[in-house]
Formats: C-alpha cells, sequence, structure tokens
C-alpha cells in the first residue's frame, strides 16, 4: 500500500457501527473540543477534522470499549495540532491550561453524562412546541430569533418563553438527578 494513499474505509459490517456511534456522540465530541477552543467556528472545524480521522482510524477503536473516550482523545491531539492557528487569536490558551480543561472534561463526563441523559428526557417530556423552539434555539447556528420564526412566535414572546423552558428544564433535570441519586 502507499503510504500517501488514505487508509480504507472501515470494513461494511462495522460502517453501521461508527455511523451510530459517531452520530450518537456528535454533541458530546463538539462539547469537548469547544472547551479547548477560544471559538465556536474553529471548534465546528475541529469537530469536523477530527470526523475525517475517527472515520480513518476506526479500524483501530476496539467496539464495546468507550467510543467518547476514545473519539475525545482523537479530538484532543486535534486541538493540540491547531494550537499554532490559535495563537494568533486574541484569546490564547497555554498548553498547561488546555491540559487542565482536557483532564477536568475527562473526571466531570460520568456526571455531565448523566446530566445529558437527563436533559434528553425532560426535553421528551416538553409540549412538542415548546421543544422546538429550545432545539431551534441551541442548534448550531440558531438563536431566538430563528427560534421565534420558526415558532411563529415574536421575538418578545420567544424570549420570555425561553426564558420560562430553561427554568422549567433546570427544575426537571435537577429532579431526575436527586431520584437517580437516591436510587
Amino acid at each position: 500500500m502507499n503510504p500517501q494513499s488514505p487508509s480504507p474505509a472501515p470494513e461494511p459490517d462495522r460502517s453501521k457501527e461508527l455511523l451510530l456511534l459517531i452520530t450518537q456522540h456528535q454533541r458530546r465530541i463538539f462539547s469537548y473540543i469547544y472547551s479547548m477552543v477560544p471559538d465556536r467556528h474553529d471548534a465546528e472545524d475541529l469537530l469536523q477534522e477530527t470526523n475525517r480521522i475517527i472515520c480513518e482510524k476506526f479500524d483501530q477503536f476496539t467496539l464495546g470499549t468507550d467510543f467518547v473516550a476514545w473519539a475525545c482523545q482523537v479530538a484532543y491531539w486535534q486541538v493540540r495540532a491547531a494550537r499554532q492557528k490559535f495563537a494568533r487569536a486574541k484569546v490564547v490558551f497555554d498548553q498547561d491550561l488546555m491540559d487542565a480543561v482536557a483532564q477536568t472534561v475527562e473526571e466531570l463526563r460520568p456526571e455531565l453524562d448523566l446530566r445529558h441523559e437527563a436533559l434528553a428526557r425532560c426535553l421528551q417530556k416538553l409540549h412538542p412546541r415548546d421543544r422546538e423552539l429550545v432545539l431551534t434555539r441551541y442548534e448550531p447556528g440558531g438563536g431566538v430569533e430563528e427560534a421565534a420564526k420558526r415558532s411563529g412566535r415574536s421575538l418578545d414572546a420567544a424570549y420570555k418563553a425561553l426564558g420560562r423552558l430553561r427554568k422549567l428544564l433546570l427544575d426537571c433535570v435537577s429532579h431526575q438527578l436527586d431520584l437517580e441519586s437516591a436510587s
């Protein structure tokens, strides 16, 4: 095999597993990258590069092990490699700080996973119109104006509804976590 040629695609039977894992954990991988990168657009670019490398190296991943940890390790090295680009930015994180953030995120991952699962359950409890408002507001490139437009609400009504829904979701997530810690 020519060393310049790209890595072969994952075996056909693993392609579905790759697609499932990368789709299921995309937000967590992005959150990890964004915790170390000062600019959202740079984080999105790094996510795409990380996804490319995950696809290329998926044959090295052992099914049944922690995909998020493996993917975040790939992302970590992508962020490190991109540090020269970020050195020209106004906000620069030094390597020690970046390593500390990465370690903290890894230590908090079990708690963050529980919170993420609780939030998903709480979002499902919302009225579909309210859920769509929240999801539109927080999707990449989304905003309150877009959420208001899609939901047919005025901008003022959307701000008020989002404030109410954030409080409702916070209370619901707290309640879910309290129930889980009690059991």
